[in-house]
């Protein structure tokens, strides 16, 4: 293999969001490091793009929901002599259903890994960057971020924070690194299976494709925006909040929901 002039590093990258970024990334020419903690997807996922696009990449099972992941990820890195030039913070899970009646495990689960292990990983690889002068981070945020989102209460508050944290980063981080928000709509990548919801016929009517999702991210990261939301009608629906009240969204969201 052709050693890589950049790397990137790829979280969740076992299925669904981050497996679409590996192979966009792989096809700009990146080394990649894997991490999710499912070994075996990303194994074949690193056999299939080494081999069609030339480029290393590096697979590293992980659970980042453990308290000090994200460090000790990027000293096994360091060791290797892998600087990370770019940071697709995109591991994540949802849950639907009342809040309320969820199990408080699975919740906590959720949050650590959500909010904890992508604010953990975030600060990690901002200070390595921070210190070489150059960079990029991609957080994954939703939809869900820009609404009160009854029956995703959790996550969307969760989403919120993704948003809010990315957009104050690319301000105090940039120009020298860079940090763009991505927040996709619905997509067919399993997260509803993980969620439990099962899809409505329009909902699977309004699913965007991943390709587009993950083109459009990394297109907006490396032009140095702050943020991008994939598909018309989405970027439409964020405008029109600015018009309602959060209590309003909040009763949409929920009859749509149910």
């Amino acid at each position: 293999m052709a050693k890589p002039k950049s790397w990137a590093l790829v979280t969740g990258a076992s299925s669904g969001l981050g497996a679409e970024f590996a192979r966009q990334l792989a096809a700009r020419g990146y080394g990649l490091v894997l991490t999710a903690r499912r070994k075996e997807p990303m194994q074949q996922l690193a056999e299939a793009l080494g081999q069609e696009h030339r480029v290393d990449v590096l697979v590293e099972p992980l659970d980042l929901g453990v308290p000090g992941a994200s460090v000790a990820l990027q000293a096994r890195l360091a060791a290797r002599g892998v600087q990370i030039d770019v940071l697709i913070n995109n591991a994540g899970f949802g849950l639907f259903g009342r809040f309320a009646a969820q199990d408080p495990d699975r919740l906590r689960q959720m949050l650590q890994v959500d909010i904890l292990a992508m604010t953990e990983l975030t600060h990690v690889f901002a200070q390595t960057m921070s210190h070489r002068g150059r960079g990029h981070i991609l957080l994954v945020a939703s939809m869900a971020a820009y609404q009160p989102t009854p029956l995703y209460a959790a996550y969307g508050a969760a989403k919120a924070y993704v948003l809010s944290l990315g957009e104050a980063l690319h301000v105090e981080l940039g120009p020298t690194v860079g940090v763009t928000v991505l927040s996709p709509g619905l997509m067919d990548t399993g997260f509803l299976d993980v969620a439990g919801q099962a899809p409505s016929a329009a909902m699977k009517r309004n699913m965007i494709e991943p390709t587009d999702a993950v083109k459009l991210g990394l297109d907006a990261l490396f032009a140095g925006k702050s943020s991008i939301i994939t598909g018309a009608v989405n970027r439409l629906a964020v405008f029109l909040n600015r018009l309602t009240s959060r209590n309003l969204q909040a009763k949409l969201i929920l009859r749509i929901q149910q």
